[in-house]
């Protein structure tokens, strides 16, 4: 109900000294979960859908300029806040769970100490539902975060988060390791002066195999000690030691009648299950002045040493290689890898299967007319509705850096309570996104990959940040309908520790919510826009909010009830006028056709049938066909360990040999999906 302002409206004025009544909230209804679901599927023929999947971006709109709704779907400056240009009102929503829905709090955290198989003593956290007021509710932040999400996919708006700077890392695959020298370096780049590595000879030493009578490297070795060895050659043709001993006990070396070689041992650590060497670097002549030197810039050193500060600190829990020094530094013992010229260094790696970085970062496969705005005059369509903030810091201090939205939300509050579930629930793993993982994540600019694209080495500069390709779209958690299935958002064997959550008063399907979108000064075509993707519902299209949206949780009907309209000149000119009317279907539905005219002549083609709008519907409705949702594993059932990645590591293998590579699969397009099959990780 809208008020009109006034003594009357105002609340009584309570005694200061009164005590306040505390109002006791009934505890809602509870519910016991539902049973997980086995599959039938012989391991052979099961498939599955990946959680999440991406909705294409349109070319930059063709916009006439004597069109002035066309006008605002591109980038042009925002209206003021001054005064009053547009349309202002307020529009009224219900949203009903249809699948599990948690929003999570941040107080009331519950934290439990966990004691690991390895004697790691770890914290879980248990989370409960987001409160206002005591009552359950869903934060207008989220709401608006979801909202603008899709309204921004919908109008082909730039990325309003979007972290184009970041150069993100990959590893080689093993083949591609023959590419790379064993060096030392000798100097560090100073000036103009370039950095210089001395190519060496590596053989390899017996450490990590079951027969122990193979392994030579004992005791407390660190990596670049100073060693003396006895080589020899294996039927291979590779060096290996044969003995290996430092300097004051490299007398007992005599016995072999060989050679000593006097070097230096390159220990990165077992990172593999199934390594069993390390390595003893030396120089053929015996000096470093005799070997080939090799130059390199200060832009290899600082790619070097940016993988390995994010392997020491971001990634130090799975990281377990040995270093001699946390940045490059005279007297390291590394692998290169040279430009066709032999003389110049083009990556510097700290073990032969090497983890590098691209020299892309991911906002150079985004189109320029995806970029967030950064000029107040010419700000996109989500960023005039939504609201703007530059991202890069003003030359000129008098430079506008921020624009406030034209829509404001209420916290989402609960009107038809049908309960929560009766216990907490302990969820399965969820990761942080992989963006690394090119076959999913980019495509070609033009056309599709080939076979052998997709399978030969050399991956960096054919399916990677490096090679002609653009990110594959916007992100999108597909809804699950159906297919929701307790066997994958709860963690296998109930396990708890640091790498789930628990949750508690997690809301059942039914539950009904309701909140408001106050607007100011919107353009017809602006609230067509936005109506426009608020009633996707009416597309049997689901929105997607809150936690564990990959587990099929958060799935919601959203419903425009009302649109109320504030006519100001009513409102100023009457005191008894409120200046408040309802707006009519008919007039609500001139606002929407407004908006999808106005794409169809940017775009060309009708609103419903532009490729964006069409992968989007394919992922908010129940999917098609109704197979088994979840990340990429290589079992019908969820791993305890959270494993996936081994899925990865079989489907990406590359080879010269097609028949030897992996399949190399990409994620298919939305509504063309056939499933993904469950891959194993050959033993090498």
């Amino acid at each position: 109900m809208h008020q009109s302002g006034g003594k009357a409206n105002r609340p009584e004025k309570r005694d200061r000294h009164q005590t306040p009544v505390q109002v006791v909230q009934p505890s809602p209804p509870t519910v016991p979960w539902p049973r997980a679901k086995e599959s039938t599927k012989a391991r052979e023929a099961y498939r599955f859908l990946n959680p999440y999947n991406f909705v294409r971006y349109l070319p930059p709109p063709d916009i006439p300029e004597t069109d002035p709704d066309a006008q605002l779907l591109g980038r042009c400056p925002p209206p003021p806040h001054d005064r009053y240009v547009g349309l202002t009102g307020r529009i009224t929503c219900t949203l009903e769970a249809v699948t599990p829905l948690f929003i999570a709090d941040s107080h009331d955290v519950q934290s439990t100490t966990i004691l690991l198989a390895d004697n790691r003593e770890v914290q879980h956290k248990n989370y409960r539902f987001f409160q206002y007021d005591g009552q359950d509710a869903i934060p207008a932040t989220s709401l608006r975060g979801m909202i603008r999400a899709l309204f921004e996919t919908v109008t082909n708006s730039p990325f309003s988060v979007f972290n184009g700077e970041e150069r993100l890392e990959y590893r080689i695959d093993p083949i591609e390791s023959k590419r790379f020298k064993p060096g030392i370096v000798l100097s560090l780049p100073d000036g103009d002066q370039p950095g210089v590595i001395a190519l060496c000879e590596e053989a390899t030493i017996g450490a990590y195999h079951e027969d122990r009578n193979l392994n030579v490297l004992h005791g407390d070795w660190r990596c670049g000690e100073t060693a003396y060895a006895v080589l020899s050659t294996a039927k291979n043709g590779v060096k290996k030691v044969e003995a290996l001993a430092r300097e004051q006990d490299k007398n007992r070396l005599l016995k072999y009648n060989k050679p000593l070689v006097k070097g230096w041992v390159k220990i990165t650590g077992r990172t593999i299950e199934t390594k069993r060497n390390e390595r003893f670097f030396y120089f053929k002549e015996g000096a470093p002045a005799k070997a080939k030197h090799v130059h390199f810039d200060a832009e290899r050193e600082a790619d070097f040493n940016a993988v390995l500060q994010a392997q020491l600190h971001e990634r130090r829990d799975d990281f377990h290689s040995q270093g001699q020094s946390d940045r490059l530094a005279s007297g390291n013992l590394v692998y290169v890898e040279l430009e066709p010229d032999q003389k110049t260094v083009r990556n510097i790696a700290l073990a032969k299967v090497a983890r590098l970085r691209y020299r892309h970062s991911i906002g150079d496969l985004l189109p320029e007319h995806l970029k967030p705005s950064e000029e107040y005059e010419r700000l996109d369509i989500a960023s005039r509705v939504f609201g703007w903030v530059r991202a890069t810091p003003a030359e000129d201090r008098k430079d506008r850096v921020a624009y406030a939205g034209r829509v404001r939300f209420s916290h989402a509050v609960l009107i038809d309570d049908k309960g929560v579930y009766a216990e907490p629930m302990p969820l399965a793993v969820l990761g942080s996104p992989k963006p690394t993982t090119t076959l999913f994540y980019l495509r070609k600019k033009d056309g599709e990959w080939s076979e052998e694209e997709r399978k030969r080495p050399g991956s960096a500069t054919t399916i990677g940040y490096d090679g002609p390709n653009q990110l594959r779209g916007r992100k999108f958690y597909r809804h699950h309908g159906n297919s929701l299935n307790r066997l994958e958002y709860e963690r296998a064997g109930q396990r708890r520790d640091h790498q789930n959550r628990t949750v508690r008063g997690v809301r059942v399907p039914g539950n009904v919510f309701q909140f408001t979108i106050d607007f100011h000064n919107l353009a017809p075509v602006e609230l067509g826009a936005l109506l426009w993707t608020l009633s996707l519902g009416e597309e049997k299209c689901f929105f997607r909010l809150g936690y564990a949206k990959p587990l099929g949780f958060g799935s919601v009907k959203l419903t425009v009830d009302q649109v109320d309209l504030l006519e100001l000149s009513t409102r100023y000119c009457s005191l008894q006028q409120s200046g408040w009317r309802r707006a009519e279907v008919g007039k609500r539905s001139e606002w929407v056709a407004a908006f999808a005219q106005a794409m169809q002549r940017c775009y060309g083609q009708s609103l419903d049938r532009l490729p964006h709008i069409t992968d989007l519907l394919a992922l908010l409705r129940d999917p098609v066909p109704p197979l088994p949702i979840h990340y990429p594993r290589t079992d019908v059932h969820p791993d305890p360990e959270g494993k996936n990645f081994e899925w990865f590591v079989a489907n990406k293998v590359k080879s010269n040999k097609m028949a030897d590579a992996g399949p190399n699969l990409v994620l298919e397009e939305p509504g063309d999906e056939q499933g993904l099959p469950l891959l194993t990780k050959e033993k090498e």
